[in-house]
């Protein structure tokens, strides 16, 4: 490639940090050596803002390849050009181009408010994070009891034992997450939930030079909704870009995805000294606490030590899977494009997502943003009520009587009888005691003497993952269009499944089912509320093997709260580029 001048230089630093400006000082070497122009554009050709593009030598068509530049699309209808200048350097041959984004409106990029007057910042937040916590002293040992050190408060001692714990944790937010993630694994007792773990390691993660704050934030906000990653990354490149921060966004998010395992190491480290100090601290708590009291937060310390290296490696893990599926599942899919020419890829609106059907499984039905130990999505549960108290009271005599009443009718299907007289206990448990009523029998399939329009020859059922297609419990009916409502109506508990894709299966076989009411169910994760239930549920007799053949599942469908449903297909439109055309 040519050499390149300072003042080329300095119109690439520019195009690629501000996206909109003309660097006419540039032109005359904008088009010397390797480069390709970029649009992204939607079906209207109405320009998509804010994305991140990703440049790479031939990988297939897969994102993955080694990366040659990266950068954030700011063309919008006010710019001069058309097209973002990528300058390839010394690279000649065929490239591979892939986009993250998100398939709703794009949000602009707002410059946060600057502070003005740090001290009162850093008065109030103080003041937040000690309020947070001055009902919180029971996040080590449960309540306290006894009298106190008058000078002394309850809130005090929690914040002086916390705050000199980890005197390198200055951060408000690391402080607060920490306290946190510390409460639900000594006082919680949840060390079996991995995310826990992961809230943990990224707050100490934070404290490596290399990866810092950005490290901790792109785990928190992936672990959370991986569809998020293409925000993550635009955030990266344009705002971390515009403070002075020359980080590369996509290779840093991708390298992460190994740091986090090659830490483990130091997080168990810290971590360790975290412990450390807060038993010290614990430790003099004797003149106001009981000495039990003490010994068990002491005692509850050391099981959390014991265990955490263990817990970190698993963490991390994790972490690198997700990080890798976000970075593979949420990317474009990657066109090719030649040196000196332009592309334009057109994508489609979220009116004409893909949701399917698909003949097999897909692996954007995967849903890693789901976490089992959430609540269930607003309204999705009611409060507990003496209504729902009553019918839980009286459920289990209800149950006894429709068994008895089922074994008691000579028609009752073989494959029915079979599982309730082989298992009765799981037939009166899990089957029996789903419903809100006594269920009827139904056959399935043609029967002349059952009207069309009553014949049940396909099911619907919702799945989290793959192997649950040949469950027991199936609907006459599509999923409803919200997770809430779903979730409401079929009384699905968080934990239960992942609801991130449903099937459609022909039936016979089975003959026969069981169809009634759901009944309510008892949150688990969010107490005192219910999941009221209501809806209709059938209920299909079979093996261990399944309800279900796979062979008699006929169509696979995203459920329309599944944010990986892939927005397709992405059209290119490629032509020779022109000097002029482009942003510099």
């Amino acid at each position: 490639m040519n050499q390149i001048t300072s003042e080329y230089q300095k119109a690439q630093e520019l195009a690629s940090s501000e996206g909109g400006r003309v660097a006419s000082d540039g032109c005359q070497h904008c088009h010397d050596g390797n480069w390709i122009h970029l649009r992204y554009e939607y079906p209207d050709e109405q320009a998509v803002t804010d994305t991140l593009y990703v440049v790479q030598k031939p990988n297939g068509g897969e994102p993955g390849g080694e990366v040659i530049a990266e950068g954030v699309l700011t063309v919008s209808e006010l710019s001069k050009h058309r097209y973002i200048h990528v300058d390839l350097g010394d690279y000649d041959g065929e490239v591979e181009v892939f986009f993250f984004d998100d398939p709703t409106e794009p949000v602009p990029f707002e410059e946060p408010a600057p502070v003005e007057d740090e001290r009162n910042w850093l008065e109030r937040a103080a003041e937040s994070v000690a309020s947070s916590i001055a009902s919180g002293a029971e996040w080590t040992w449960g309540t306290l009891q006894g009298d106190f050190n008058e000078n002394m408060s309850t809130s005090q001692i929690i914040t002086n034992a916390i705050v000199t714990a980890v005197p390198v944790v200055d951060q408000v937010a690391d402080l607060r997450d920490l306290i946190a993630n510390s409460k639900l694994l000594i006082r919680d007792k949840r060390y079996d939930e991995i995310g826990v773990w992961v809230g943990v390691f990224a707050c100490l993660i934070g404290l490596v030079p290399s990866l810092g704050s950005l490290a901790k934030g792109v785990i928190k906000i992936i672990w959370k909704n991986v569809s998020e990653i293409g925000r993550v990354l635009v955030y990266i490149n344009k705002a971390l870009h515009r403070t002075g921060m020359r980080v590369n966004g996509y290779r840093f998010v991708t390298k992460l995805a190994d740091d986090v395992v090659d830490q483990v190491g130091f997080v168990s480290q810290k971590f360790d000294e975290f412990l450390d100090l807060t038993a010290q601290k614990v430790s003099l708590l004797g003149s106001v606490m009981p000495t039990g009291m003490v010994n068990d937060a002491l005692a509850t310390i050391k099981k959390v030590r014991g265990m955490a290296s263990r817990n970190f490696e698993a963490a991390a893990q994790a972490i690198k899977k997700r990080i890798l599926r976000a970075t593979s599942g949420y990317a474009t899919r990657a066109f090719s494009v030649l040196p000196g020419h332009s592309v334009i890829i057109r994508r489609v609106t979220d009116m004409v997502i893909n949701y399917g059907p698909y003949r097999h499984w897909q692996k954007t039905m995967d849903r890693p943003s789901w976490s089992p130990s959430l609540p269930e999505p607003k309204g999705s549960t009611v409060p507990d009520n003496a209504e729902f108290k009553n019918f839980r009271d009286l459920h289990e005599i209800r149950v006894e009587q429709w068994y008895d009443e089922l074994l008691s009718d000579p028609d009752l299907p073989n494959s029915i009888r079979t599982v309730a007289e082989t298992s009765p206990d799981f037939f009166k448990d899990k089957i029996l005691g789903s419903f809100a009523e006594k269920p009827v029998i139904k056959k399935l399939g043609n029967d002349k003497n059952i009207p069309s329009e009553e014949q049940i020859n396909e099911l619907y059922r919702v799945i989290g993952k793959e192997e649950d297609q040949t469950g027991g419990f199936w609907s006459r009916s599509q999923p409803s269009n919200s997770e809430a409502e779903w979730r409401r109506d079929n009384a699905v508990l968080q934990n239960w499944n992942a609801a991130s894709a449903y099937v459609v299966a022909k039936v016979p076989p089975p003959d026969h089912a069981l169809i009634g009411r759901i009944g309510p169910q008892k949150s688990e994760n969010l107490p005192g509320h219910v999941l009221p239930g209501g809806g209709e549920q059938v209920w299909l007799p079979g093996t261990r093997e399944g309800a279900v053949s796979p062979d008699q599942i006929k169509e696979y469908y995203h459920t329309y709260w599944n944010d990986r449903a892939p927005v397709e297909p992405l059209r290119p439109t490629r032509n020779a580029g022109k000097i002029g055309e482009c942003d510099l």
